[in-house]
């Protein structure tokens, strides 16, 4: 009896100081979050009012909720196909468009960790410079910071009927994906020959470049090392790389029409553009992705430390506004969106292949604000109680 008291003891202990390790005051005289865990009580609150406020807003999606190493909510609504009644799951595939930067982002900082490439090399180290002086001079941080542009290569190319021709062939090809190679480098010359300017936020051809970057520094293609160091690493079974293979069924936010599926067969949405908007995934894989980035278990790379002390607020695909981060992808029948509290390293993802009733606003900002408002306070309040 008296060695189980000491053993309770011990135990609560135990609790004790890894509670007190885990929440402490931040600069700001508020509380910071590291490792305390959301009681069961407080997740089944949660959730009633998570699913209550995506409902009201008539989301047709998944989302996904993380705090540090726990996953605290994840829940999909509405159908996959309506056609044949199909209802979206936690595994449905959707195109996360600009979420891929978030992944190029991480596969640069990867290869930085291992020594196979520094943020300050010029990129005359990766691409020859052939008369393009200025490739001596822009370094690969300045691509993930967007503090240069290669401007958007899809407008440029669509702009131009004659350039357009050139890739219009082989997309209307029986099989465009055996073109692939040849696409993709043209779309490289293309886009090396356009140079850059001093222009920020169009970022697409920043990270095409950034994404042959992880190519050539790796010694493997985009798609093999992102396979192998992210989805096979972190167990994502269900994320990939969009081909003409890729069926998604979606709402086509222009038109306001249900689309059975959605082909991405187009220069703007293809999938050799992978580190871009070129992948899929689901809720249950980037719930994992996202709590890998919070937590620093790809590589032991402080992923948040560098985004937070950027010399730009728009690092990895990431945009920064004081303690907090979000990421969004738009296409043409798909919503992707992620925001991540630096302080308290909570990560929310909403994916949605319908808008609701404020269309395309309900998978973004304006919907993560009535979510964030309705939990906060009782994470919190679960933190304090342990």
């Amino acid at each position: 009896m008296q060695l189980k008291r000491m053993l309770a003891v011990l135990l609560s202990l135990t609790v004790f100081i890894s509670v007190a390790a885990g929440c402490k005051k931040s600069n700001g005289g508020e509380l910071k979050i590291d490792s305390v865990r959301v009681s069961d009580a407080d997740l089944s609150e949660i959730e009633i009012k998570v699913n209550e406020t995506l409902k009201e807003s008539e989301f047709c999606g998944s989302a996904a909720i993380t705090l540090n190493e726990q996953e605290i909510y994840k829940n999909s609504f509405g159908y996959a196909d309506p056609v044949k009644k199909k209802k979206l799951k936690n595994d449905t595939h959707y195109s996360i468009g600009g979420l891929a930067k978030n992944i190029t982002g991480a596969a640069v900082l990867m290869l930085e960790k291992r020594g196979k490439l520094q943020l300050d090399d010029t990129l005359d180290k990766f691409f020859a410079v052939n008369g393009k002086s200025y490739l001596t001079d822009i370094t690969v941080e300045q691509l993930l910071e967007g503090s240069v542009s290669f401007g958007s290569y899809q407008n440029e190319i669509y702009g131009n009927s004659k350039e357009y021709r050139k890739y219009k062939v082989l997309f209307e090809s029986k099989n465009p994906d055996k073109h692939s190679d040849k696409i993709r480098k043209m779309v490289l010359e293309h886009i090396l020959e356009h140079g850059s300017d001093d222009k920020k936020g169009r970022t697409n051809s920043n990270y095409y470049l950034l994404g042959e970057i992880v190519a050539r520094a790796s010694g493997t293609s985009y798609k093999d090392f992102v396979q192998k160091n992210i989805f096979d690493k972190l167990g994502m079974k269900n994320s990939g790389f969009v081909s003409t293979k890729c069926r998604f069924a979606g709402y086509d936010m222009n038109n306001k029409v249900w689309k059975r599926f959605i082909e991405y067969s187009s220069i703007l949405n293809f999938g050799f553009t992978y580190s871009f908007n070129g992948l899929y995934s689901c809720a249950d894989d980037l719930s994992v992705f996202y709590m890998a980035i919070v937590n620093g278990t790809l590589d032991d790379i402080d992923y948040i430390k560098k985004i937070k002390f950027a010399s730009s607020n728009n690092y990895c695909g990431f945009e920064r506004d004081g303690n907090n981060i979000t990421a969004s992808g738009k296409l043409l029948a798909h919503c992707s969106y992620v925001h991540i509290n630096m302080e308290t390293n909570e990560a929310v993802e909403l994916l949605s292949n319908r808008v609701g009733k404020k269309d395309i606003s309900n998978t973004g900002d304006e919907l993560y604000t009535i979510i964030s408002s309705k939990i906060n306070g009782i994470i919190i309040r679960s933190i304090k109680k342990s």
